[in-house]
């Protein structure tokens, strides 16, 4: 036995009727008596049910019949309007999920609040480090070259320079005709890290540690060409604005004005961390084997290069080339596949074996 309520039902012409009401899972039944004291029984769908009106003293439900006309459910009876609720909850009339989740003034705060956070993490993650490669790619070299020198200078107040292996490092490299379009200057310096890395414009720092395990020129060779390779094809300007854009966004965030270039200049410390994609060190590893064959080189270098650094790092404290310039399993592959394209050279260079040796007689 269904429970039954009292309201006031208005009908399409506007007449009022004081209504018995029984509510089931899906319909409102409203029987009345009309003008002739006829009883009556009107069936609303409560998917038809437009809207629930909410008043001072009364509310009232808007329902759209089958002419197309509206009629009402005046509804004083407040357990009544708590069992349409409960019943129909799930409708659209009484807000059903809407109503629920982001109607509600708390969880419309939260959503927004969600917009918001997924805005800066797009922004952070995406946008941002876009924005950065774009600046980077339409700076004119002169500049570029300028900004590296400014960089140098304050990367190198963390190091001890090694004047010896500079030299000799900077007479090997001109040995091998490497065709880059850039001032390249190579500084070694004395660091227990096995790291290496390009500085936008032109210079290549080398840490005297990654030197030690080095067998052979072509490998020596393999390093400086895969670093030029960076610094030809802007990586490092490239992946240095990509990440440097991010912590300006998050300068911005809180209030921090500095200048894109003044942030640059006081954040060098960062280049000898620079992670570049497995992209771009592919592309560095292709481009320097690339130099090495037309410089008459074996390009084979390349891959020794790659399983040495893999033994050298191991234990090494910390391993600052590996996180830098990640060895994956594919990038390996890459160098396999690469070298084919080159065949074995069977050229000799006596002046270059001489630097190479050279280098090693100044430990």
């Amino acid at each position: 036995m269904h429970t039954t309520y009292k309201a006031t039902y208005i009908n399409a012409s506007g007449r009022q009727y004081s209504a018995m009401v029984f509510i089931s899972s899906v319909t409102l039944t409203l029987r009345y008596s009309d003008e002739n004291n006829e009883e009556k029984d009107v069936y609303w769908l409560a998917e038809k049910i437009q809207s629930m009106e909410e008043g001072p003293v009364d509310i009232r439900l808007h329902y759209l019949n089958m002419e197309g006309k509206t009629e009402q459910l005046v509804i004083r009876d407040m357990e009544l309007l708590a069992e349409v609720k409960k019943k129909f909850r799930g409708y659209k009339f009484i807000g059903g999920i809407y109503h629920h989740t982001i109607g509600k003034t708390r969880n419309k705060i939260l959503l927004l609040f969600g917009i918001v956070l997924a805005l800066i993490v797009a922004t952070y993650f995406w946008f941002m480090p876009w924005l950065g490669e774009r600046v980077a790619m339409n700076f004119s070299k002169e500049y570029e070259i300028e900004l590296g020198e400014s960089m140098y200078s304050s990367t190198l107040n963390a190091y001890k320079v090694d004047t010896a292996k500079t030299h000799i490092l900077n007479e090997f490299y001109k040995e091998l005709h490497f065709q880059v379009d850039y001032p390249i200057s190579i500084t070694v310096v004395e660091a227990t890290e096995v790291n290496a890395f390009a500085i936008p414009g032109g210079h290549i720092i080398v840490h005297d540690a990654i030197l030690e395990g080095m067998k052979t020129p072509e490998e020596l060779a393999a390093l400086l060409g895969h670093e030029a390779s960076h610094i030809a094809k802007r990586h490092s300007l490239r992946s240095l604005f990509r990440s440097l854009a991010r912590q300006m966004f998050i300068s911005l965030l809180f209030g921090n004005d500095s200048g894109i270039l003044s942030y640059i200049a006081n954040n060098a410390d960062a280049l000898k961390g620079l992670e570049y994609s497995r992209s771009l060190e592919s592309d560095a590893d292709n481009n320097g084997m690339r130099m090495m064959a037309n410089s008459g080189l074996n390009t084979e270098g390349m891959m020794r290069l790659m399983e040495m650094l893999q033994k050298e790092t191991v234990g090494k404290e910390p391993a600052a080339f590996m996180s830098t310039h990640p060895v994956f399993k594919d990038r390996i592959e890459n160098i396999r596949k690469e070298m084919v394209k080159y065949p074995a050279s069977s050229q000799d260079n006596p002046k270059l074996k001489k630097l190479f040796h050279d280098l090693y007689e100044e430990w």
